[in-house]
């Protein structure tokens, strides 16, 4: 009996259950203990496979505590990716590269499994000298002196016009304009670079997900009342103007609070470190290009001092710019060299419209459904595992449920990997969560959709070539970001549903 042509073909990636969100580049940080392990397991054959099982197995470090669980499907078209995801506890993980093992089994096979990486990082806080801390095995990145566009005093608060701003906790989206960053490898090295983290980001992409962890942290602790986080991140931001102005909720009524838009919104705002900070190589990796060290000497840190200014807001999607200055200095046994950069850079992670597909009326009690396309700069759509994607569904009074779009060929996706993504919302078990809030599914649900692109980049891909792919951006989002806070609050839904 041959084994399951079911494989897990590309890296794992984080998924932080509150908010929602893919961490930056699906790295696992142990700063937030609930964290899930999500997966493409993808059906290799030419046909479909029936009564399918996949099971997480085991995951290469004793400090991470997956909660056990089976997935079943009853049949999976030939081609298709189908997501899936695990609970877990990374409190006790160590930082570093993790192995996950996978089992898949379908009728007529035997068991298969597939073994992929994680990349395990570990955040803190050093409320004393306001100094944020990022561990790998390569190494650890300080970040210190940060600057950033505040929240404006609408975010999280009542407006002038009376409507209730419905972006939860008020800690609302920082963007960051500056910071100084100090990485000390371990070991020292010799020669002109350093070991990448991970052997695979680059090492702007740590800020990044301390930048987002400071913003997470403080997210999941008000929505779950006391906080999951195993440190406070209550560090300070030097404020540097405009004020950031983002949605309210414009229409909406009362209900729960919906920690999925600040998520979303803070993830946005922070992609623009990865904007100032390029792509292609990082001030760190140009700057030691730039400063070899004579015969001899080893590299005992680097610092990097960045300031940026944005033209314009940073939204997801756009080629928005961000006029950079930075300082780069090696510290060796022996010397210090230093390089400075002044010049423009333009997101990358661009994508042109969102296409939906959604019922005009449905019954009570009938599925909410919804399929959206999202196309990237060049026309073409992207298709099956090159996106994370979910869709909120409000209900006329305002609650939120949150459901996964898939380009499977299950459900309502009408093909695998057609470039069509999928996502539902079962209204009889909505209905029961309503009633708890006193509302009802009759009358207008909006729906709003999200995705952000996935690292995709295999395995023994050279170091320097892999940090230049990026995942966890988000290229489609109904959040906008503005710094005019005379501007409407700029949350828009892509489509609506009425319910009767």
């Amino acid at each position: 009996m041959s084994d399951t042509p079911l494989q897990v073909l590309t890296r794992p990636f984080a998924i932080e259950p509150v908010t929602n969100i893919m961490l930056p580049d699906g790295i696992f940080d142990n700063a937030i203990y609930g964290l899930r392990i999500a997966a493409h397991v993808t059906n290799t054959s030419g046909s479909a496979l029936t009564n399918v099982t996949v099971y997480l197995e085991s995951v290469g470090d004793p400090g991470i505590v997956p909660v056990a669980r089976t997935f079943f499907f009853a049949s999976i078209p030939a081609g298709a990716a189908m997501l899936v995801m695990w609970d877990a506890d990374f409190q006790h993980a160590a930082p570093g590269k993790r192995l996950v093992s996978f089992v898949a089994k379908a009728d007529g096979y035997a068991p298969r499994r597939s073994i992929q990486q994680i990349f395990v990082s570990q955040t803190r806080f050093d409320s004393a000298t306001n100094t944020y801390t990022c561990t790998v095995e390569e190494g650890t990145l300080e970040l210190s002196k940060p600057q950033g566009h505040l929240p404006g005093k609408r975010w999280g608060s009542t407006g002038n016009d009376g409507k209730e701003c419905r972006c939860p906790p008020g800690l609302g989206p920082i963007v960051p304009t500056g910071m100084t960053l100090v990485w000390t490898p371990n070991p020292a090295y010799a020669g002109t670079h350093g070991e990448l983290p991970f052997s695979d980001p680059w090492w702007k992409i740590l800020a990044i997900i301390i930048a987002i962890i400071a913003a997470l942290v403080a997210i999941i602790a008000a929505a779950l009342g006391s906080g999951k986080a195993s440190f406070s991140v209550g560090g300070s931001f030097e404020e540097t103007d405009p004020s950031v102005d983002c949605c309210s909720l414009e229409g909406a009524g009362s209900g729960q609070p919906e920690f999925t838009v600040a998520g979303v919104a803070s993830a946005i705002a922070s992609g623009a470190i990865a904007v100032a900070c390029s792509d292609i190589a990082d001030p760190f990796w140009r700057g030691q290009e730039a400063t070899p060290p004579a015969a001899g000497e080893l590299t005992l840190a680097e610092r990097v001092v960045a300031k940026w200014v944005l033209p314009e807001a940073p939204n997801a999607g756009l080629p928005y710019t961000a006029d950079i200055s930075w300082e780069y200095q090696r510290f060796t046994t022996g010397a210090t060299y230093q390089h400075a950069v002044t010049e423009t850079q333009v997101n990358i992670h661009v994508a042109g419209p969102v296409e939906t597909d959604t019922p005009a009326v449905v019954q009570a009690y009938e599925p909410l459904w919804i399929r959206a396309s999202f196309q990237r700069d060049n026309g073409n759509v992207f298709r099956g595992t090159e996106l994370y994607a979910f869709v909120l569904f409000q209900a006329p009074q305002g609650l939120y449920f949150v459901a996964s779009l898939t380009d499977d060929g299950l459900g309502f996706d009408p093909g695998a990997n057609d470039g069509v993504y999928a996502g539902s919302l079962d209204l009889k078990r909505a209905h029961r969560t309503l009633l708890q809030y006193d509302q009802k599914v009759y009358g207008t649900w909006r729906v709003f959709v999200f995705a952000q692109d996935v690292n995709l980049t295999k395995p023994g891909t050279p170091p320097e070539i892999a940090a230049q792919h990026i995942g966890g951006m988000f290229v489609a989002s109904a959040i906008e970001i503005t710094f005019d806070d005379t501007l409407p609050c700029p949350l828009k839904a892509q489509a609506n549903i009425v319910v009767v």
